[in-house]
């Protein structure tokens, strides 16, 4: 079973080279599941009594062009796979012509919001006819990989870890960038990496593919690293690691490719 929703790309909603700017991409592809969860009975509503909710584990993008400002684009979602802990959600997104623009990948899990523990599946019934079991035609997402920091000396360092590039950055979590459950919101994520690029890298390159793996939650208040290992000089990798934990918030992996 699919679902799909039309949306518009208004001048609000699109980047400064005239394009569905990524992050709106992404909240509206976080929209689109939410609104076919909730039409399956199995969203955020038909749990709350429980005190859990939908949240992203990881999430692929791979575009080969972006939806033109002042146009309207589909979204289209399926449910490709169900287990007890995850499940695989794909997506697609056409032009008003219905041209494939591109697609994605996502892997969630159910947040238990008080412990903020993986509750699990097992409490949810969906269908068989609702599993479309339709695999989604971009290459899976690959491990995350730890990122040592620009300056380190680490002489016990893991040998395959990448190090760092380009000189470490700082960013502190702020009131906007924290969601219903009080941690940061996928969006701003999206936001903070994009923002680690010039308007001139843009201009000349696009989002090609962007991976994201959510590996612990970042809160209020929460300042991060954000380490980056660029393998050419449009493949990059990111690493936002707290500085109250030591540990990774996210990894990410973004390939630009020449407008």
């Amino acid at each position: 079973m699919t679902y799909s929703q039309k949306f518009f790309n208004s001048a609000n909603e699109s980047n400064p080279e005239g394009e569905l700017a990524v992050n709106i991409l992404v909240g509206n592809i976080i929209e689109i599941a939410t609104a076919h969860a909730n039409m399956l009975g199995i969203g955020n509503p038909a749990m709350a009594h429980l005190g859990a909710g939908w949240v992203l584990s990881r999430l692929t993008i791979e575009m080969t062009r972006y939806p033109k400002c002042n146009t309207s684009y589909v979204l289209k979602t399926w449910v490709e796979n169900w287990n007890r802990h995850f499940s695989t959600r794909d997506f697609s997104v056409e032009d008003e012509a219905g041209n494939i623009l591109g697609y994605a990948r996502s892997v969630w899990m159910v947040l238990d919001m008080t412990t903020h523990d993986n509750f699990g599946l097992a409490h949810l019934s969906l269908p068989d006819e609702s599993v479309c079991g339709e695999p989604c035609p971009i290459a899976p997402q690959a491990k995350h990989t730890e990122i040592l920091p620009y300056l380190t000396s680490e002489s016990n360092a893991n040998p395959k870890a990448l190090k760092a590039n380009v000189p470490d950055a700082e960013y502190t979590f702020k009131y906007n960038d924290i969601d219903f459950y009080r941690h940061v919101n996928t969006v701003r994520y999206i936001t903070i990496l994009l923002n680690r690029y010039s308007l001139e890298e843009f201009d000349r390159n696009f989002v090609n593919r962007l991976e994201l793996s959510f590996l612990h939650e970042g809160s209020f208040g929460d300042t991060v690293s954000i380490l980056r290992h660029n393998s050419s000089p449009l493949d990059s990798a990111f690493s936002l690691v707290s500085h109250k934990t030591g540990r990774p918030v996210i990894f990410a992996r973004l390939t630009l490719a020449p407008r």
